[in-house]
């Protein structure tokens, strides 16, 4: 026997749950197929369903992928949640804000690509100088940082999708510069997510993209380093928390939650982190956030040491790696933000047409829109065409269309920047490609 049908109320850690009493897309629960790994995932599951199936051989046996040198920007840092010599802690509970409100979106992301295309080049050129300032010796400019902040809850606040999309295209040997910016994009997504008052979310932006400053104090070849580093070049690379939190302390207008978001996003929920080992509550809730964005953002670019891997790979392996190293709670609603399978990610159909998604169904987390890229032949899109899975179209035979997987970066030697760069020489491709291309329609 491999399935058994479960009461709910009959759940127990250690489980494995294959599959529900209804769809998975009526659930938030964003993965299909996971191990009860802590007491929330069984409320959750006990909230909305009545029975599930429970894998028998999968049970009990199955155990989390360890976390190696994964949580980090930086090389051969040891893996957050290690625990102290005497093991991990058990986290206390660590409530979250109430949600105060629900930010609607304003427009489709085919009419705010431009706008957001327009701030991504403006705000990665500030940040560019900013850590050019830092790495002179110069003081940071305050008014720069709150401006380009501001220009990123501005387009986000309208769409989000825009912006997170953008975040997908990386920049050959400016990793550090592109994480900045990408650690505020996810920071803003998430807080707008949860609902949290525009000062908050302004503050998680601005956290999220100065936290990495201090690395500008360190030597270019150490944070170059594609090997791992010795003992000594860990502490000194972990250095870069205190030198940020200094360079925002010295910088008047920045407020007291974003340096301490510096301070604590290297922290990590069970203990184990650095640089005071805090765990649980104990760890500000802007500091919890931080972890999460910085390590979604890490593992899903290139770095000197390691390749990137796909966006949905990444969310599930920050769902596999909680509640040790992340608060459970969190991770699920940071899921929820992003989608099953993020904006940016490349997927494979049902039909074998190959795409991107480009929008997230607020409802549906399985049914985004995608961009077409391939179509079943393999064979590249005159125009690429996008489709809405939320009105769960169908083949010539009748059987629904869906995503039927994920595709790591670079699949089928598609190149991102032909698809989030608008190329104005060229009419008819890139972002601000004319509107047509994304008016639906399939080959």
């Amino acid at each position: 026997m491999k399935e058994v049908k479960i009461p709910v109320q009959n759940l127990k850690l250690g489980m494995y749950v294959a599959r529900l009493d209804r769809p998975w897309s009526e659930t938030p629960i964003a993965l299909q197929g996971f191990q009860i790994q802590s007491v929330g995932s069984i409320s959750l599951l006990q909230e909305h369903c009545s029975y599930v199936y429970i894998d028998v051989r999968k049970s009990e046996l199955h155990q989390p992928r360890p976390y190696q040198d994964m949580g980090s920007a930086e090389p051969g840092t040891p893996g957050p949640g290690k625990g102290t010599a005497s093991g991990a802690r058990k986290a206390p509970a660590a409530p979250l804000p109430e949600r105060r409100r629900t930010y609607q979106d304003a427009t489709p992301v085919t009419e705010e690509v431009e706008a957001a295309t327009e701030t991504h080049t403006e705000v990665n050129a500030v940040v560019s100088q900013l850590m050019s300032d830092v790495e002179a010796g110069r003081k940071l400019a305050a008014a720069g940082v709150k401006d380009a902040v501001r220009r990123l809850m501005d387009t986000m606040m309208r769409n989000p999708d825009a912006m997170l999309w953008l975040r997908m295209l990386k920049h050959k040997d400016a990793y550090t510069y592109n994480h900045a910016v990408n650690a505020s994009v996810l920071a803003i997504a998430l807080g707008r997510h949860m609902g949290l008052p525009p000062s908050d979310i302004r503050d998680l932006g601005i956290g999220a993209l100065l936290f990495d400053i201090g690395k500008m104090k360190l030597p270019a070849e150490l944070l170059a380093k594609p090997g791992r580093l010795t003992p000594e070049e860990q502490q000194l690379v972990r250095r870069h928390v205190e030198h940020s939190a200094e360079i925002m302390q010295e910088t008047p207008g920045l407020s007291g939650r974003a340096i301490e978001m510096a301070l604590t996003h290297h922290e990590r929920f069970c203990g184990g982190g650095y640089p005071n080992n805090f765990f649980g509550a104990k760890i500000p809730l802007f500091g919890r956030i931080g972890g999460l964005v910085d390590t979604y953002d890490a593992i899903t670019s290139d770095r000197p040491y390691a390749a990137a891997i796909s966006p949905h790979e990444a969310i599930r392996r920050l769902y596999e790696w909680s509640p040790k190293d992340f608060q459970e709670e969190l991770v699920e609603l940071f899921i929820q933000c992003l989608g099953v399978y993020p904006t940016g990610s490349m997927v494979q159909l049902s039909t074998g047409q190959v795409g991107v998604v480009i929008e997230q169904s607020r409802v549906r987390h399985l049914r985004p829109k995608v961009m077409l890229v391939l179509d079943k032949n393999k064979v590249a899109y005159r125009r690429a065409p996008v489709i809405d899975l939320m009105e769960e179209m169908e083949t010539e035979d009748g059987e629904p269309i869906l995503i039927a997987q994920a595709l790591q970066p670079g699949a089928y030697g598609i190149r991102p920047e032909d698809y989030y760069l608008p190329k104005r020489s060229e009419p008819g491709s890139g972002l601000q490609a004319d509107r047509t291309r994304f008016a639906g329609g399939r080959r």
